[in-house]
């Protein structure tokens, strides 16, 4: 721990983006729980509705945290794996001298537990003021009485907890690359997989095709359900949900597919042909941090296809039943209202995703500083880097766009079929595509790019081509 707390001390700045994320994630998570109180309290101040409620809101509100505490997960992975990658010299060092591969690993993994207890409390800290400042407006509001006295409970540390023991868990996952090898090979090779590397890993890629091959099964068994009763619905959930499980763990096989895609509309001229050249040196890292951005775009996509394909089934059952216009009109206005809500909570998740896009690639152009300066000092210009690092992130999030919106429309429109498709007068309809949230998704994605462009661009610009070359 004390190794930990002296590199903590020395280099804070490589660890903000994991303190970042920590601090996003606990605040959601308390925050969450706090909310929950208070609506419960709202909506049911008297009790009579017993723990129904209390209980319906927590696991809807848990399962939007999963969502954000997975996402996290995988930043703080990647994260540590590039500051590991960025010692690799150092630790190759201490390897020859004597310092054993567990110490070592438990170092780097203790930083990720401190940053996860400091970080953790401060979002604590920030949900419970987020949560008690609501608990002040709702009473202003008239929406409910003594709601101060909810506002705040115990339970909103569990998220906290939660939080400190995955980014320790990811802390020590990110370590473990670097670690494996020996130490002469440390100071010769770099530690994230290569393509070869990866095609090695036949456990990884043979659970991914069972998860996927299962999910699908399942998937396809419940619509056949559904057709007659809408209990078939819990299949198809269960086989998205593995389906889905399946894609991230062969993230390191499934996004080079679209990384190639990408390339077609990047990979041209000299900027273009590097990007996409860098984006194939680390396959590993590129996936995971486009996976992050794929479970966001997965999600938004997909409850607006829900919210798109509720309304035109409700269409279609008001056009063979006298509906008046009104209450049509009043139903699509409760979905839109659901979707705002459920936007709010997968917002995090995005947010934290964004985060990791640019840490990666801000990381990763810092430890390319040497290797920037030479192709400055034989004429690359300034202009061409930049066009080179916004095509490595454009790369990145339009391989996310093109494997995140299919999936999204498609799982979206299964539960939506799976809940309507034995209505009478239903039958079979297809997806109605949520072409306003697509449309948001796509300048989404051109925004998310020009954030992790300009962020590391704009500190390798101020170097000189000599300061550059010169950096260890």
């Amino acid at each position: 721990m004390k190794d930990a707390l002296r590199e903590l001390t020395h280099r804070p700045q490589q660890h903000l983006t994991t303190f970042l994320v920590v601090v996003v994630g606990s605040m959601f998570g308390s925050g969450l729980i706090g909310s929950v109180g208070l609506l419960q309290k709202m909506t049911d101040p008297t009790g009579e509705a017993g723990g129904t409620l209390l209980v319906m809101l927590v696991l809807t509100s848990m399962t939007f945290f999963a969502v954000a505490l997975f996402v996290s997960s995988m930043v703080v992975v990647n994260t540590f794996s590039i500051v590991v990658a960025g010692r690799i010299q150092q630790l190759a060092l201490m390897r020859l001298i004597g310092a054993k591969a567990a110490t070592l690993r438990r170092a780097i993994a203790g930083e990720g537990l401190i940053i996860g207890l400091v970080g953790s409390a401060v979002g604590l800290v920030l949900g419970a003021a987020v949560t008690w400042v609501l608990s002040l407006w709702g009473e202003a509001k008239n929406a409910g009485l003594d709601l101060q006295s909810t506002a705040l409970n115990p339970w909103m540390i569990a998220p906290a907890v939660i939080v400190v023991v995955t980014s320790w868990m990811a802390a020590w996952n990110g370590a473990r690359p670097v670690l494996s090898v020996s130490p002469l090979e440390g100071t010769r090779r770099t530690v994230e997989p290569t393509g070869r590397s990866l095609r090695r890993r036949s456990g990884a890629l043979g659970a991914s095709i069972a998860l996927v091959g299962m999910g699908a099964l399942l998937i396809a068994g419940g619509m056949l359900l559904a057709a007659g009763n809408p209990v078939g619905i819990l299949p198809a959930v269960f086989g998205g949900l593995l389906s889905f499980a399946g894609i991230a763990v062969g993230a390191a096989w499934v996004m080079p597919v679209f990384f190639r895609l990408s390339a077609l509309v990047i990979g041209h001229g000299t900027p273009g042909r590097m990007a996409v050249g860098n984006a194939k040196r680390y396959p590993l890292r590129s996936a995971r941090t486009s996976m992050s951005l794929v479970i966001g775009i997965t999600l938004v996509v997909m409850f607006g296809t829900v919210g798109s394909t509720v309304k035109s089934v409700v269409d279609i059952m008001a056009s063979s039943e006298a509906y008046d216009p009104g209450q049509i009109a009043v139903v699509h206005q409760m979905i839109d209202n659901a979707l705002l809500f459920v936007y709010g909570m997968i917002a995090f998740a995005v947010v934290i995703a964004v985060i990791g896009v640019a840490n990666n690639m801000r990381s990763a152009i810092m430890q390319r500083r040497r290797e920037l300066g030479m192709l400055r000092t034989i004429g690359l210009s300034t202009g061409q880097m930049w066009r080179m690092i916004f095509g490595e992130s454009g790369q990145l999030t339009l391989s996310a766009a093109c494997l995140g919106i299919p999936l999204g429309v498609l799982y979206g429109w299964v539960g939506t079929y799976c809940m309507f498709a034995s209505v009478k007068g239903v039958g079979f309809f297809g997806p109605a595509l949520p072409w306003g949230i697509l449309a948001i998704v796509v300048l989404g994605c051109a925004v998310i790019t020009a954030v992790a462009t300009a962020i590391p661009a704009r500190s390798v610009a101020r170097d000189s081509p000599v300061r550059a070359l010169a950096t260890v």
